[in-house]
């Protein structure tokens, strides 16, 4: 009785306090106490949503700045539903996925109808939903700026946690002028996070169905054959299964004289590849002869031809500029040699 005498705003604060429970509890996501939360949380978000619609909360033709302060956080309902089906576990994940998607997507429809959703949201939102090609560097540089964006909501709401003492979006205090405008712009900060983590929730869940689609289409095709596989009698299986008490009786007759198999066997026609398998010798034979190995080395461009060292240009006699520079040439390198014994930079070559 006293559950159904509760306001909105209790029963729409005790769910919230479960959801951020679930948050910092370290049960696994699987236990039974973890799954009690996340249902008892549903329960109660979805007994919110019937509260919101008897008292007509919200019109589609209001705009963010009509809706009053308090009420605002009430938008946060289908996005806490979207997440919390998400975190059931089961065997119906399909259907828990479905589900989330469901609310997710009511969630961004009442964001974009009061006017909440932002240019950068809804281009982000039209990329998610049309899966829009993109290249690499977009992708990287919308994603970095996400997660700058990201960061800066959640230091923003830690610190309006700090200003108006509280760890949810639910404040039943009395508001100030001045309070009730940091609480507004508080649960925005709210609104605006739970869009962003929204949009991320669709895509993980855009890529998840498809998969579980056609996992549940497998076990299907697999179960009806399992079915008619279940539907023959147990004669006819052990009809069909080979003795294992003879199964290497490989030199015995195969069938005995009702045609009952008695030992596996293959049927081929490969019998001269089977000989020279049987006779080839126990080493690896060459594959292609030394000249063909070379050749193909040439063809490739790992055979240098014509030596390492390039010829050196001819000096033409009728070119007396170009004999009188080689000349110098050779007088240079005949000084140098004359400067320079061999061995004289060796340390072992060194005397005196």
């Amino acid at each position: 009785m006293a559950e159904e005498s509760s306001t909105l705003s209790q029963v729409f604060q005790k769910a919230e306090s479960l959801y951020l429970g679930l948050q910092q509890s370290a049960l696994p996501s699987n236990s039974d106490g973890y799954q009690a939360t996340v249902n008892d949380s549903i329960r109660g978000f979805l007994r919110a949503v019937d509260m919101v619609r008897q008292l007509c909360l919200f019109s589609e033709n209001e705009f963010v700045e009509d809706i009053g302060a308090k009420d605002l956080r009430f938008l946060l309902t289908e996005y806490y539903l979207g997440e919390l089906f998400l975190k059931r576990t089961g065997d119906d994940r399909l259907s828990y996925l479905d589900q989330s998607k469901l609310h997710f997507d009511h969630f961004l429809h009442q964001c974009e109808s009061h006017d909440i959703l932002t240019p950068q949201d809804k281009k982000h939102l039209e990329q998610v939903t049309t899966d829009a090609p993109r290249d690499a560097a977009t992708r990287r540089a919308d994603k970095i700026a996400r997660f700058k964006r990201e960061k800066d909501m959640q230091s923003r709401i830690e610190e309006f946690n700090k200003i108006l003492g509280t760890t949810s979006s639910s404040y039943d205090g009395e508001l100030s002028t001045e309070m009730e405008e940091k609480y507004r712009d508080f649960v925005q900060l709210h609104i605006q996070y739970a869009i962003f983590q929204t949009m991320e929730q669709l895509v993980g869940i855009q890529q998840e169905l498809p998969m579980l689609k056609k996992m549940v289409e497998r076990k299907n095709a697999s179960g009806s054959t399992d079915g008619r596989a279940a539907g023959r009698s147990q004669e006819d299986m052990q009809e069909a299964r080979v003795d294992d008490s003879r199964i290497y009786n490989a030199t015995g007759p195969l069938m005995d004289a009702q045609g009952k198999l008695l030992r596996p066997f293959v049927i081929t026609n490969q019998r001269r590849e089977l000989m020279q398998g049987v006779f080839r010798p126990g080493h690896s034979l060459p594959t292609m002869t030394i000249d063909e190995y070379l050749q193909q080395e040439v063809e490739r461009g790992n055979v240098l031809s014509g030596g390492t060292d390039p010829k050196k240009p001819e000096v033409d006699d009728n070119d007396e500029e170009a004999v009188d520079a080689e000349t110098l040439k050779a007088r240079a390198w005949d000084d140098f040699k004359d400067e320079n014994p061999k061995g004289w930079g060796n340390r072992g070559g060194r005397h005196g």
